[in-house]
């Protein structure tokens, strides 16, 4: 009686101060996310409620003048680290080597940067716990981070995270790597050198190593630059916004094998009230070196009703790394997982869909996973390397295509060949990009087309009576005039379709085919140009950066070959 007497005399003071021990941890908890916390952007519309657009976050001055210091020296710091090299080399060639004494005064007298930075944050995080918009956004995002992996569309809206448009660097992990299954073929990559040739061409490959991470990474990708994804950053915004309002899209952080964080956003169209057959089907978009889902070719497939996943290449938006082949190769990687795993798409109800440099990661799934239901690549090249005579001094087109071919071997039409699918090629009749003065018979789509005749149909392309055929067929300007060359050689599609149906019954669909033997040369060229017709389809009059109409979006499946 008297241990219980004692017990209930002291409770009340335990309580109190567990309470107070609650309060304090919490307040500070508070305080230091405000501190590390992500940039706020604004609070999202939910349906019946509030504005249209939802509500821009206003900050408060304390955080709006302490971001902006934060900002410049970002800026600075990175214009620091990118012309570093040729200020070094000015120094010696003038100066000679620093000496240890002049090192100590330089960084004396830039002692007052990490003050200013720390003092930046500090006042950030006092603008932001005074700033009640924000302090309602960390109660939602602690909520979240608690679920961890768990968190799926139902508790996105329980917890309130996705009623903010943020940075996504607290977010939490919504799918990593390692929990799916899935075994992918081996990425085929570049050559390896071995370690006599490695030494033999040492301060070669250092130079190259320099201009691909300092200047060619940023002209390949300049999607990639921090100045222009801050230009863009509210458009960015605003797009998201209005994603939101019409497809109500389930945003995703992916963690893929190299640590990256991969940003995409899912629109789901399955259970939807139209009963599209599309509904069932899951595009898979790879944006050009420019773009963003927010504001790239997602609306593409889902005006014909698919279901899409749009993601952000590394070092794009919110998407963490940088886009070196690798990590895109990774980054396209969890994604597939994702779609497999944790969204529940059969493989073979999936179709890859890339876009210019967008090809590189669409083709590489493609390869790692045969078993996709199909690929289309619009407006793209079978390698980088021809496309650096186009950009850059005849002077260095050696050096320039060895290091792309070394750091940035985007080898699309290789990894074409290892997939044994359905695959369009969607070629633009005007591209500026992918050919030299707008010619149509330089466009790199017909190398692609090239390349895959002659994986996969070896006996059709191993003339060169075929091949001249194949490209007065590739350089005629319009499609009257295609049809033209096909009607000269009297193709008849029928007859080719019906020759094609009857090896594919008898022999299966593995490739290569040794359809052609015991053919004449007249009905080789026939079969050759209706299959490139069945492969490539040409947009007349439509350049590089214009989204591909609604008409030439189709699926390829088995019967096209």
């Amino acid at each position: 009686a008297n241990d219980t007497a004692r017990e209930l005399q002291w409770s009340p003071v335990n309580y109190n101060t567990i309470v107070i021990h609650m309060a304090a941890f919490k307040f500070l908890r508070l305080i230091y996310l405000s501190i590390t916390g992500p940039r706020l952007r604004r609070k999202l519309p939910v349906a019946g409620k509030g504005p249209p657009d939802g509500v821009e976050y206003s900050p408060h001055k304390l955080e709006k003048y302490a971001d902006n210091v934060l900002l410049t020296g970002k800026i600075l710091f990175s214009l620091a680290i990118h012309l570093s090299p040729c200020y070094f080399i000015y120094y010696v060639l003038r100066y000679g080597l620093p000496s240890t004494s002049s090192i100590m005064s330089i960084a004396q007298n830039l002692t007052f940067v990490p003050v200013s930075v720390v003092l930046a944050y500090f006042f950030r995080g006092v603008g932001r716990y005074r700033n009640g918009m924000y302090c309602e956004f960390l109660e939602s995002l602690c909520a979240a981070r608690s679920l961890g992996s768990g968190l799926g569309p139902r508790e996105v809206e329980s917890t309130g995270i996705g009623h903010y448009d943020f940075e996504m660097s607290l977010y939490p992990v919504t799918f990593s790597h390692a929990e799916s299954d899935l075994r992918p073929r081996e990425y085929l990559s570049t050559r390896r050198k071995g370690l006599l040739e490695s030494l033999i061409t040492a301060p070669l490959t250092v130079a190259k190593f320099v201009a691909a991470h300092v200047v060619a990474r940023r002209l390949i990708y300049p999607g990639s630059l921090m100045i222009l994804q801050l230009a863009i950053d509210p458009m960015l915004s605003q797009k998201r916004v209005e994603q939101r309002k019409k497809y109500k899209p389930h945003r995703a952080k992916l963690l893929t094998v190299d640590r990256n964080h991969i940003d995409c956003i899912f629109i789901d169209k399955r259970g939807s009230s139209d009963s599209n057959p599309n509904n069932s089907k899951l595009v898979i978009c790879c944006e050009g070196n420019a773009a963003f889902y927010e504001a790239g070719m997602i609306e593409i497939p889902l005006s014909a009703g698919y279901s899409v996943i749009g993601w952000n290449h590394p070092g794009f938006g919110e998407s963490t790394g940088l886009p070196f082949p690798s990590q895109e190769v990774n980054a396209v990687d969890v994604v597939v997982r994702y779609a497999v795993t944790k969204l529940g798409f059969p493989l073979d109800d999936i179709i890859m869909y890339g876009w210019s440099i967008g090809g590189f990661t669409c083709s590489c799934a493609a390869a790692s996973y045969p078993d996709i239901g199909a690929v289309i690549i619009d407006a793209s090249f079978e390698e980088l390397s021809p496309l650096v005579e186009l950009a850059v001094p005849p002077l260095l087109v050696p050096f320039s295509r060895g290091m792309v071919t070394e750091f940035f071997d985007l080898n699309i039409a290789e990894q074409l060949c290892r997939y044994p699918g359905p695959i369009k090629i969607v070629r633009r009749g005007q591209d500026e990009m992918m050919s030299r003065f707008n010619s149509i018979a330089t466009n790199r789509s017909n190398f692609i087309l090239l390349k895959l005749l002659q994986c996969r149909y070896p006996l059709l392309t191993a003339d060169e009576a075929l091949l001249c055929t194949l490209w007065n067929w590739l350089k005629a300007e319009s499609e009257a005039e295609r049809k033209g060359v096909a009607v000269s050689l009297g193709v008849n599609p029928s007859q080719c379709a019906g020759l094609l149906r009857s090896y594919l019954t008898q022999h299966g669909p593995n490739y290569p085919w040794t359809i052609g033997e015991g053919m004449s040369l007249k009905q080789k060229k026939e079969l050759l140009v209706f299959l490139a017709g069945q492969y490539l389809v040409t947009v007349d009059g439509s350049g590089h950066n214009v989204l591909l109409p609604r008409e030439y979006f189709t699926i390829p499946n088995s019967s096209n070959l």
